[in-house]
């Protein structure tokens, strides 16, 4: 089987790249088709496979994001002059919107079956915030094999969007939840251990989504109170728009919150998740959350968004969910869960979901099942 991979954020995550891999090991032929906004994009997430190709294309312009029929078009328009799509069996556009587009227009030029998978930019850009997309949209589910989704909230609130009502009934059989995964070293170091103590974790950047302040207010209303006066956050990672409101915070209150930059290597940031008592990220919006997971493979609670990333994946024995616009409610979460520790355990998880050559497996199975 051959497999072309329309993925427009290839250069931007890992996720792509550890999937891509571990669909190459499976023996699957692959083309990845990564259109960039920059030259020195070119290259980034390279991997040395044995068949796989990656077809990096500098196409996207800066105006493109505000013209999406132009973009959608003319990047299907160099992805045929890119890509030799004579000996591909099947499409796999990694968003819904703008990889889907030109999944769409080869399945039309060229009757070539597509899956598509439906992101967080997909709900909180396009159906919440560019009504005049939608028509597009609902052509590209109608004529889908499979929709795609990383977490059963993702589905959830896509279900549910009033321009997905509509055309519900005829796509609802492709709907297919399939979890991204997460590095075979926290699978292969699992934890079970109970964690005490009031030591608050963070890891990830310092962007508006991600909600850092919020959370750091909570922390600095909770540490008023007596039973929490030794309450710490620790914060991994940075950069990003609000960094400097971030810094602010940690210069005001070093006592409490402390920042201790980027940590690459897992077996470090393996070692930061066992010293604390409890991971917090209230993102307002998550696509899945990896790190959710990684937490949670090391038997750490977790307070994460309702109805975002994780939300519906697991029972409340992983932690709880808040409205993250809330700093009561992300406050009232930690509290509840640091006073009842020992109710909370990754006992009923099976890891082995999320493990990478697991998923792929998944994925193989829809291929077949699709080109056969």
């Amino acid at each position: 089987m051959h497999i072309l991979h329309i993925s427009g954020d290839f250069c931007n995550t890992k996720v792509y790249t550890n999937l891509y891999q571990n669909l190459d090991r499976q023996g699957v032929y692959q083309t990845i088709y990564c259109p960039v906004r920059s030259k020195e994009q070119i290259g980034r997430n390279a991997f040395d496979a044995e068949n796989t190709n990656i077809v990096y294309d500098y196409v996207v312009r800066p105006y493109h994001r505000y013209v999406y029929h132009i973009k959608r078009q003319d990047l299907f328009r160099s992805l045929q002059q890119k890509v030799d799509l004579n000996n591909v069996d099947l499409c796999h556009a990694a968003t819904l919107f703008t990889d889907g587009g030109q999944a769409y227009f080869i399945n039309k030029k060229y009757n070539i079956p597509y899956v598509v998978a439906v992101r967080n930019t997909d709900i909180n850009g396009f159906l919440n915030l560019m009504p005049h997309t939608w028509p597009a949209g609902k052509k590209i589910l109608q004529n889908a094999q499979r929709v795609f989704f990383l977490s059963k909230a993702l589905m959830d609130k896509f279900s549910n969007h009033k321009a997905i009502q509509p055309i519900l009934p005829e796509i609802k059989h492709k709907l297919a939840l399939i979890p991204n995964g997460i590095d075979d070293y926290y699978l292969d170091h699992v934890n079970h251990e109970q964690h005490d103590g009031h030591r608050i974790l963070y890891v990830g950047d310092f962007s508006n989504n991600k909600n850092v302040v919020r959370l750091g207010k909570a922390i600095l209303e909770l540490k008023k109170e007596e039973l929490f006066k030794d309450i710490t956050l620790t914060l991994v990672g940075g950069g990003n728009d609000t960094s400097k409101r971030v810094q602010t915070m940690i210069n005001a209150c070093p006592e409490v919150i402390h920042f201790i930059g980027p940590i690459s290597d897992k077996e470090k940031l393996c070692n930061v998740f066992n010293t604390h008592s409890l991971f917090a990220m209230p993102s307002i919006h998550e696509t899945f959350g990896l790190v959710y997971v990684e937490a949670l493979s090391q038997n750490l609670p977790v307070v994460y968004t309702k109805g975002q990333g994780i939300d519906g994946l697991f029972d409340s024995s992983v932690g709880m969910g808040v409205n993250p616009l809330s700093v009561t409610e992300i406050k009232e979460a930690i509290e509840t869960i640091l006073k009842a520790a020992g109710q909370y355990s990754n006992n009923t998880i099976n890891f082995n979901q999320f493990r990478w050559s697991t998923i792929a497996t998944q994925y193989v199975k829809h291929y077949n099942d699709l080109i056969n």
